[in-house]
């Protein structure tokens, strides 16, 4: 309801006549609850403001250039704690106008393969069968011409790996989101005196970053302690672009140069600026993260569901950020396949001593969603979702290979420093076996003739949420996923601040 907020707020704020009408869209959809909130709102003060409601079913956001996103972090929590499934309808929705775009509305065009993993999955693929069956008559009335090259659509929740978005990201892309956060359009704000290196100023002022240019898609994907040898090369360049002779230049070399000049000065710009950036990253890894991403990695490797962990309870003690500990006692849980009653139970009570209730109620609903589980455990606070069986999983898919690169952009274990997510072996294993074995749904009477044919042209869907280090590996490593899409690019943080009531 904030936007309904805002959107009283606007009309109390313009100073125009009170004879003028608006007309409001909503963007993808205005919900039945809007339109009688705004009629019930001040005695139908607002409503009689209104000439029309309506809405405009824009779905899909892109993010970055790399992927699309339906922006809605909250659909883990909203599936797993309030068992709200009509969001699932609404990813149903989303990807049926991808496939009208790849395909065109009319019903001779090609038609579309959805493969799906995981209990959202299959149930987004019924119901994108279901509502393409339902609305088959609108078709007819609306061909448009194929936009997208694309010859199936994979679908997979993120629950099959909950561990991964518990871990810090390694990545130059997935630490700016960690540590300062990535806006809507692509930016991120930094304090202006840690940026500047400065120590006199104001402590609150900040300086916006957009993430577009270059520079920054050359740097993004590399892991933070590895960045330096793609900037090198940047920095080479730029070298090499400036190198030239003014005596010896002709007219059209020097029309050449004159064209090329501001592009040359903008990348020395942007790569000082991401130099400067990565500097801060650096920084704050190693003075506050580093214990925390020792320990994640302790407890990938072994870790003991029986007793408690010293680090997190120095940190409970510490009073460090909440997310920071609930982070780490999710990776315990997680990586040892539930803790024990007696261990839950004292990590519930000092967590409650340094920060309060509203701490344990958090536990509490990552409980509910899977995130925390107790060996054994049930009741009220036990997660629908099927358990991650981490220790299983490690030795299945080599999750943890004793040899890894951190400067090789192919490695899957590269973006975490030596741990391979297991979305993304789940991905590469289905690539590789052409998705045999995965529910198949058609979602029309015929079979596509090139869908077996050609592996190329794959879209994946990541119901629940996708890290910035996740896309980084399934774009340079999987080359036949051509186009992904999720419901949110998630952090850790982000996932626990989307906790909603239970």
């Amino acid at each position: 309801m904030v936007s309904l907020d805002l959107l009283c707020d606007y009309i109390d704020n313009a100073r125009n006549d009170t004879k003028i009408l608006y007309q409001v869209f909503f963007i993808p959809e205005a919900w039945y609850v809007v339109r009688e909130s705004l009629k019930l709102r001040a005695d139908g003060k607002y409503w009689e403001r209104l000439e029309s409601v309506r809405e405009i079913p824009l779905c899909w956001l892109p993010r970055d250039g790399e992927c699309l996103s339906l922006s809605n972090p909250q659909i883990a929590s909203r599936l797993l704690i309030n068992g709200d499934w009509t969001h699932l309808h609404k990813c149903a929705v989303a990807l049926n106008q991808l496939v009208d775009m790849c395909r065109g509305r009319s019903p001779s065009g090609r038609p579309m393969t959805v493969y799906s993993k995981g209990k959202w999955a299959n149930d987004v693929a019924r119901m994108m069968k279901k509502v393409r069956t339902t609305t088959s008559e609108d078709h007819l009335k609306d061909p448009i011409e194929g936009l997208l090259k694309i010859n199936r659509i994979v679908l997979i929740d993120r629950w099959l790996d909950p561990l991964t978005p518990m871990l810090s990201q390694l990545t130059f892309y997935g630490l700016v989101d960690e540590i300062y956060g990535i806006g809507m359009v692509n930016s991120v704000k930094v304090p202006e005196m840690e940026f500047k290196n400065e120590r006199d100023g104001d402590p609150f002022a900040e300086k916006e970053i957009y993430l577009i240019d270059e520079v920054y898609h050359r740097l993004k994907h590399w892991h933070i302690n590895a960045i330096s040898l793609e900037a090198s090369k940047v920095l080479a360049e730029i070298r090499e672009d400036e190198q030239f002779d003014r005596e010896k230049m002709s007219v059209a070399e020097y029309s050449v140069l004159v064209k090329k000049m501001p592009k040359i000065i903008n990348r020395k710009k942007m790569i000082e600026v991401h130099m400067r950036l990565a500097e801060m990253i650096q920084a704050h890894v190693y003075c506050k993260l580093s214990d925390s991403i020792k320990m994640e990695r302790e407890l990938l490797d072994y870790c003991d569901s029986d007793k408690a962990i010293p680090l997190i309870e120095d940190q409970v003690y510490d009073a460090a950020p909440l997310n920071s500990v609930l982070r780490l006692i999710s990776v315990h849980s997680l990586a040892s396949g539930g803790l024990k009653a007696s261990v839950l139970q004292h990590y519930r009570r000092i967590v409650n001593q340094s920060y309060g209730s509203s701490a344990l109620n958090r536990i509490l609903k990552m409980q509910k969603m899977g995130l925390i589980r107790e060996k054994g455990g049930g009741g009220k606070m036990q997660c629908e979702y099927a358990p991650m069986l981490f220790q299983q999983n490690k030795k299945t898919y080599q999750m943890l290979p004793e040899v890894f690169s951190e400067a090789k952009l192919g490695d899957m274990a590269s973006a975490y420093s030596g741990f391979t997510p297991l979305l993304c072996k789940i991905l590469e294993e289905g690539d590789r076996v052409k998705w045999v074995g995965w529910p198949k749904t058609l979602l029309s009477a015929e079979e596509d003739p090139l869908e077996e044919k050609d592996p190329r042209g794959t879209c994946i869907f990541v119901i629940g949420g996708l890290t910035r280090s996740e896309l980084a590996l399934i774009r340079e490593c999987l080359p036949n996923i051509s186009l992904i899409t999720t419901s949110a690019l998630i952090t850790g943080d982000k996932l626990l601040n989307n906790i909603t009531n239970i």
